[in-house]
């Protein structure tokens, strides 16, 4: 139990401190669409919870490196293709198979101007190869200036 500090502390240390809403272009096979993205940030543990998206996965969490001037964020899909091969002949054996897919998204990597609020980001593959890149601009709201859930 920590001392001197109540429940509410706790509950204080888990709060978003600063939302970024972001819109802007995606890019992929020489064809463009309209992007948006809205992170909310942790200060205390360095992460970023991707809450409205049309080109990132909604609902995970991207750790992210702040620096004077940008937040750099990478976020790792979990690994695609992989299986157990139980090995014939062999008593109790398998063999854990890694079959990558050199054309599906392995990785994003995203860093936001803390100054200019300029968003650029790049959709990876297996062998860190661009599939698509999106260029976006932010803006920074604090979480006290949001309007109330409804809900």
């Amino acid at each position: 139990m920590l001392l001197g500090l109540g429940s509410g502390a706790c509950s204080q240390a888990q709060e978003f401190s600063r939302i970024l809403q972001c819109e802007g272009a995606f890019s992929a096979q020489g064809k463009t669409a309209p992007a948006v993205a809205d992170f909310a940030l942790r200060f205390n543990s360095r992460t970023a919870l991707i809450q409205r998206s049309n080109v990132l996965p909604v609902g995970e969490e991207l750790q992210y490196i702040p620096s004077p001037a940008s937040y750099a964020m990478t976020y790792k899909l979990p690994i695609q293709g992989t299986r157990v091969v139980v090995l014939p002949g062999w008593i109790d054996s398998s063999v854990l198979v890694i079959h990558p897919d050199l054309t599906r998204l392995n990785r994003i990597r995203l860093s936001i101007s803390r100054q200019s609020g300029q968003m650029q980001g790049v959709l990876l593959n297996e062998a860190d190869q661009p599939l698509a890149g999106f260029e976006m601009q932010c803006k920074s709201t604090g979480v006290h200036e949001l309007e109330a859930p409804k809900f």
